[in-house]
Formats: C-alpha cells, structure tokens, sequence
C-alpha cells in the first residue's frame, strides 16, 4: 500500500468505479466537479492513488520541499472517510514528508476535528507536522548484506533517525554498524570485505574470479565447513573488535539481535544495549552462524547458531515497541519469514529488490560495491526521488512522449485496441502498467534481458543507446556474479520459449506482423518497439 502516481488509462481501466467517487472534504462545491479537476490534475501528472483492497483514494498534490500539499481528495464510495484520511497520512509518513497541508476551507464542526487531529490553521491552509517513530528491520542473508548499507545511505540523507534497530544475522551486524552512526566505517568494511576476512578459510589465488574459479571457491568452501564441523568465525571476530566500539552499542538507539539455542532450536532475542562490553561481540557472532557452513557460537556453555533459523526478518519483535513507522530490509536470506500484521497506524516501507544479490557466503568487494548502489537507489525510488520498475530515472525522465511517439508509428503497422491492452500489460509483466509508461516497460524488458547493470541513473536517451549497444555484444555476465546466477543465466538464454526469444523472433520476421498480434499481443509489440527504436532517426530525436 503506497500512494503512486495514476494515469488515465489507470481510470479508464475502470471508468465506473471512478465515477462513483466522492469528495472526502470540500475542495470543490460537488463530486462530478472534483472529478473533472482530478482528471485534469492526472492529464499534468499531479494527480495520485492509493490502492487498499477493492477501495480507491484519489488524491491531487504538490510536493514542496518536505511536504505534501492536498487540493483535492476522491474516495471510493463503500470507503469510510475517517479510513481514508488515515490512509492519506499513513502514504505520507510512509513517504517521511515533514507535514501535510489541506486546502479547502472547512465548516465549524470540520474545523473542530482538524484541529482534534492536529492541525492547524496558517494562512488559510490546514497543516499537520508529522511525528515520527520509526524502526528499523534488517534480515540475515549473508554476502548480501552489503545492500542494507546502500539502504542506510539513502535514509541518512533524508535525516531519518529509528527509535529502535532489530536485526538477523548480517542484519544483526549491519545493525550494530548502524547503531553506532558511523557510514564511513561501515561502508570501509564492505568495499574491503573478502570471504577469508570473515571466515577463516583459504582460497586458491586465481586472476580473475571466473565461473569456474567461483566453484572451485564453493566446492573448498563446502568441504572445508564439511570438515571442521563448520568454518571458524574468528577473522570475523577480529573484524568486528577493528570496527565496533561497545560503548556506542551500549548507549545508542535500543537494538536488539535475534540467534537461535541449541539444540533446543529455540529463538533468542538479545537486547544488545543490557550486553556487557565483553558479551556484545559473541551475541552479533551468534546471531550470523549459519551452522552447518559456520561453527556455533558456544557462549556460558550453551551453543547458538544463526537467528535465521527461527526468524530471519525480525519484523515481530520491532513491533512490540511504540513504532509509527516500519522501515524493513530484506535481503532474501535462508530461514523463516515469520507472518506479521501491521495495524492501520503504522506505515511501512519494504525494501525488497528484485534482481539477485549473488552468494550467500562469497564476500567480493567489488560485488558488494554494487548491492550497496542498488540498494541506495532503490530507497531513493521508494521514497519518491526517482521513477522506474527495475531501473532508476530521474523524476522528470519523459516516458509518456517517447510512448506517444512510439503508439502513432504503430498506427501505420497494425491496429492497436488501446483500451484492451491495459490488461494484456498487466498479464504479461504481472504488474499494472499504464499504457502511458508502455515504453519504460518496453526498455526494462530490452535492458534486463542483454544485461544493462541496474546500479545507476540513467537518462533515457542513453538508456536506450546502452540497450542497443549491448544488443550487438555477446551476451557475457558480470564476472561479479555468482555460481548460481550464471547458471541460471545460462538456462534462461537456451529457453526458446522464454518471451525474450519470442519477441527476437518476431523481430526478425520480414513483413508484417499484424497476423501475430492477436496471439502474442504484448511480444508482438515489443518487436514492433524495438525496430522503432534502432530506426536512426528516432535516437538522435529523442
């Protein structure tokens, strides 16, 4: 749940429902004429919505600086009102806007519950500053912890303080990094992180960590925690005695690591600022031993391993505390996702990427460079700063004229049902995707398959020149990417039926392809789109 921008394809999808909403409070003197404004609104990119169940609320804003300012508000008829501006001030925290401001102006009996919600009058505007109380939830997932860092980076420069830090495994580790409010020691140790820095094994020296040099790495890997009965932690050990200072710990924000007890199997949940200096270190270690790969951590003559086991995204125990705000990071580690449920009050961001963060146990600096960007980007997205499914735009990247153009060239190759291809899109990328933004769907889908790296900004005009540039290339991995990714990659590229082979066919055709469209809709138009975009002309306008 989270307010997004909506198009008019998003209301024509369901004109009904649209036009049975209501003014939630009088910023127009009738419902059909604040319907009439909001469409406008939409047609200049102002207007927006949130999606709760089967209910719809349709809100016009400004973003200025820090604040969201409220010109008209729509909701769905069977939507209780009070539900509703609730939802409205849930999207902005979630947004972690400073205020929100409402224009209209309200009878006594309005102005007397405003001001009972908290706001306040200035200058004919209605305006509530936002309090916080956020935590934050960090999962184990090994190697890929790196992205939470990205993730904190993001956070740090929005000034976004957390009341309470609960974490699994790297989770626990980046935690105590975070706790401790020094980025600059955190981001050191990640860009210098390698596997026999944190576990005391020995690999091979190789030039290049190539896909067979990578399995080398795993089968010793495998063997070596084979024998030993899991692979010592101790140059971890020393790591985090180099990095960590106790005492922050012990006076920072309360934070808490979650290990499992054996053989009991029982979780344990420590509260890290109660350790003494002495026990801190033990507790993170055994909140991260992956047992069987990692040695148990043995403390008091009771043995623990990873807090993953039992619960891996530690969302429950953050949620025992008076948190507005849940901010959750996981990084698709092994173990148990405990079920939670979050009462209207609390807003939540999850950061959740899509695309792989490689190994669990192979640390590779240059591989953790790139999570940490991607999960700073991919924050940056969450919070409104920029725009795109699986990539990264700036805000005032134009998709909608690129898609215009692109929808009057095919004008002249077949004949499109606009209002059926709503849910052809959805069907196919297994998202909503209005028909305005047709063409970023269309890039990603080009980008992702010849492999165009995700960790940066792109302008869309170079967007495209890199995804036709790669296009020519053999399709070769990141040598960064791990046993299981080129392996995966590999399958992927020899399905002839995957979707990226259809369309390559399709594009290849001579001729027209009307006779395909009514079978293969979408892959039909994807190899329309791509002829139109490596036509010469169209890259050097656009």
């Amino acid at each position: 749940m989270e307010l997004n921008r909506v198009y008019v394809s998003d209301l024509l999808a369901d004109w009904k429902k649209f036009q049975q909403t209501q003014l939630l409070f009088p910023f127009y003197t009738s419902h059909s004429q604040a319907r009439t404004a909001f469409l406008a609104a939409v047609k200049c990119g102002k207007g927006y919505w949130v999606q709760c169940n089967t209910h719809w609320l349709l809100v016009t804003k400004n973003d200025q600086a820090d604040s969201w300012e409220i010109s008209n508000l729509l909701i769905s008829t069977d939507f209780g009102w009070q539900k509703a501006f609730l939802l409205l001030e849930t999207a902005a925290r979630q947004k972690f806007k400073r205020s929100l401001r409402l224009i209209f102006e309200a009878n006594l009996i309005l102005r007397q519950w405003l001001t009972a919600q908290g706001y306040q009058l200035k200058a004919g505007v209605w305006q509530k500053d936002l309090v916080y109380h956020t935590g934050l939830v960090l999962g184990g997932g090994g190697a890929r912890g790196a992205y939470q860092i990205g993730v904190w980076k993001a956070l740090l420069e929005k000034e976004i303080t957390f009341e309470v830090v609960v974490g699994t495994s790297v989770g626990g580790l980046n935690g105590a990094l975070i706790v401790q409010g020094d980025y600059e020691q955190a981001l050191t140790l990640w860009q210098e992180i390698e596997t026999n820095k944190v576990l005391d094994i020995t690999f091979k020296e190789v030039e290049e960590l190539d896909f067979s040099a990578q399995v080398d790495q795993l089968r010793t890997f495998i063997r070596t925690s084979l024998q030993q009965r899991g692979i010592s932690s101790k140059p971890l050990r020393r790591l985090l005695e180099e990095r960590l200072d106790p005492t922050k710990l012990q006076t920072g924000c309360p934070f808490y690591v979650v290990t499992t007890k054996v053989p009991a199997f029982q979780e344990v949940v420590v509260a890290i600022n109660q350790c003494s200096k002495a026990e801190i270190i033990d507790w993170l270690l055994a909140s991260a031993s992956f047992f069987p790969m990692m040695a148990m951590t043995k403390i008091t003559d009771e043995f623990y391993v990873d807090g993953g086991y039992r619960n891996n995204l530690p969302v429950d125990v953050a949620l025992q505390k008076p948190i507005t705000e849940l901010i959750v990071v996981d990084v698709h580690g092994p173990g148990l996702d405990k079920r939670y449920r979050l009462s209207a009050e609390v807003a939540e961001l999850k950061l959740a990427t899509p695309w792989s963060l490689g190994d669990l146990f192979l640390f590779q600096s240059d591989r953790s460079a790139e999570n940490i960007e991607l999960g700073y980007l991919e924050t940056k997205r969450a919070l409104g700063e920029l725009q795109g499914y699986r990539y990264f735009f700036n805000r005032q990247a134009d998709f909608e004229t690129l898609t215009k153009d692109f929808l009057r060239y095919l004008k002249t190759e077949i004949p499109v049902d606009l209002n059926g291809l709503y849910p052809e899109l959805k069907k196919f990328f297994r998202r909503s995707v209005p028909v305005e933004m047709l063409s970023l769907a269309f890039l990603e889908f080009f980008a992702y398959w010849v492999k165009v790296s995700p960790a940066r900004v792109f302008e869309p005009s170079e967007f495209i020149e890199t995804i036709l540039q790669q296009f020519e290339l053999p399709n070769r991995l990141n040598p960064n990417f791990s046993v299981q990714e080129q392996i995966e990659d590999f399958i992927e590229n020899h399905n002839v039926f995957s979707d990226y082979y259809r369309v390559l066919q399709l594009y290849q055709r001579q001729g027209n392809l009307k006779s395909f469209y009514r079978r293969w809709p979408i892959p039909t138009l994807l190899a329309l789109f791509f002829r139109y975009i490596r036509a010469e002309e169209v890259t050097a306008d656009f």
